[in-house]
């Protein structure tokens, strides 16, 4: 039967819930495959349209996957990072019902590196702020961002500040009304070496995503320039592609 009972909930989210206590408590382990949504309609006592919608919401979520022509599996070890999606890490992590933290490693204003400089757009010698988190996810550290913000447009953007609970991208949008719009992003494999793999606990050469991403607000103009390194244990990076010219 269906354990739900919370009736203010819609029927999905309740189902989504009671699903995600079983992932969580390990009633339901990685990898395992879920009833179809047939069976699973039948065991609960619910309409077939209820149990495709839990369904869905939890692989949106990324804590279950579905395989075509295998059905659903569970992926209760997997953080999905939708690229083609411009969110900050907490605003998404959040959004997969994900609990968030970070430390702090460096918050400093200080001269543009040449790499930094050309790729905002700024004259040799602009000063940047340079904002480095160890990021946590549940507790775990899973990602390095070394964020550089340009100073120009972002006076005392330390001030009051305590980004090792704020998301980056709502204190600009709320402080400076800056609204990040579009994004440039670069993926690559990489292997985890020295303070890198430290930070993130990971041995000597394990693998790693490093992520680049050049962010403009509405107006286009270059504001932010990211450096992001993942574990690669813990991220599943998804992409929706979609045919440009299609067959007529």
């Amino acid at each position: 039967m269906d354990r739900t009972d919370q009736p203010t909930l819609p029927r999905y989210l309740a189902v989504a819930r009671d699903i995600e206590a079983d992932i969580r408590a390990g009633r339901l382990t990685d990898g395992e495959r879920l009833p179809s949504e047939r069976d699973m309609a039948r065991d609960r006592q619910i309409s077939r349209t209820t149990a495709r919608l839990a369904i869905q919401q939890l692989t949106q979520r990324g804590l279950l996957e579905a395989q075509v022509g295998r059905g659903t599996f569970v992926r209760s070890g997997a953080i999905q990072q939708v690229l083609t999606t411009l969110t900050g890490f907490s605003e998404e992590m959040e959004r997969q019902g994900r609990e968030t933290a970070s430390i702090v490693i460096e918050a400093a204003t200080r001269v543009a590196e040449p790499e930094i400089a050309i790729a905002l757009g700024l004259a040799q010698g602009v000063l940047v702020h340079r904002l480095t988190r160890v990021r946590l996810v549940d507790g775990a550290p899973v990602a390095i961002e070394i964020s550089e913000i340009d100073a120009a447009v972002t006076p005392g953007f330390f001030d009051g500040a305590d980004f090792s609970r704020q998301s980056t991208y709502a204190f600009l949008r709320e402080r400076f009304g800056i609204v990040p719009t579009s994004a440039e992003q670069t993926l690559e494999a990489a292997a985890a070496e020295g303070e890198t793999a430290h930070r993130l606990g990971l041995p000597e050469g394990a693998p790693i995503l490093r992520l680049t991403r050049l962010t403009r607000d509405a107006d286009g103009r270059a504001f932010e320039f990211v450096r992001s390194l993942y574990r690669g244990d813990a991220f599943n990076m998804k992409v929706h592609l979609t045919l440009e010219h299609p067959s007529q």
